[in-house]
């Protein structure tokens, strides 16, 4: 009788063990895809980082000949909120003012809107060049837009964006550069917020 009882007792332990499984493999399978879009933004953020901090270079083929980029400002794209809406929800301790809820949709939905934006742009800027005499600046700036796409494809969290209320459009060849900078130095510190927030969003402290 009692090793009967043993024997029921172990068989229940291990198909409990069996039908826990697959619950373990699924969060799994969401650390992988909150892996793929913290990984993927922060190679972009590192990308950009490294073209706007690059040493001044005399030559035609640099991407910002002519001028110093760094003593531009920078230029955020006038579209998206995304500072604002992917901020954090927190209690606000010291004030009757209320935060409203973080809201992960519309964040995203910013997120993927700003890198849209982004990435048309530098298709755009790249389509004006020549080919031959600016291919080291096509290159650098490819390789940015090779990494949006990357995050755009792999961090499956992201929407579709919206179809895009302005586009950017080229005036002339030395006033195009000087924009592209100020852009890019926006667009970074854009990307240092979209770095936060996917990391927020994939934490998932917000839903607790």
């Amino acid at each position: 009788m009692y090793g009967s009882a043993v024997y029921v007792l172990i068989l229940a332990l291990v198909s409990r063990a069996a039908v826990a499984s697959p619950v373990r493999a699924t969060r799994s399978v969401q650390s992988d895809r909150a892996d793929n879009c913290t990984t993927s933004a922060r190679d972009l953020l590192a990308t950009l980082k490294r073209a706007l901090n690059k040493p001044e270079k005399m030559g035609s083929n640099m991407l910002f000949h002519g001028f110093n980029c760094t003593d531009l400002e920078a230029v955020v794209n006038p579209n998206t909120q995304t500072v604002g809406v992917c901020q954090p929800s927190q209690d606000m301790k010291c004030s009757d003012q209320k935060t409203s809820p973080f809201s992960e949709t519309e964040c995203l939905q910013n997120i993927a809107n700003d890198l849209d934006y982004h990435r048309s742009m530098l298709v755009e800027y790249v389509r004006t060049l020549d080919q031959k005499s600016n291919s080291e600046s096509i290159t650098e700036l490819n390789s940015i837009t090779n990494l949006i796409n990357n995050l755009q494809q792999s961090c499956k969290l992201l929407p579709k964006p919206e179809s895009l209320k302005d586009k950017w459009s080229p005036s002339n060849s030395f006033e195009d550069r000087k924009d592209l900078c100020k852009q890019l130095k926006g667009f970074e510190l854009r990307t240092i917020t979209i770095n936060r927030a996917l990391g927020y969003v994939c934490a998932g402290e917000y839903k607790k």
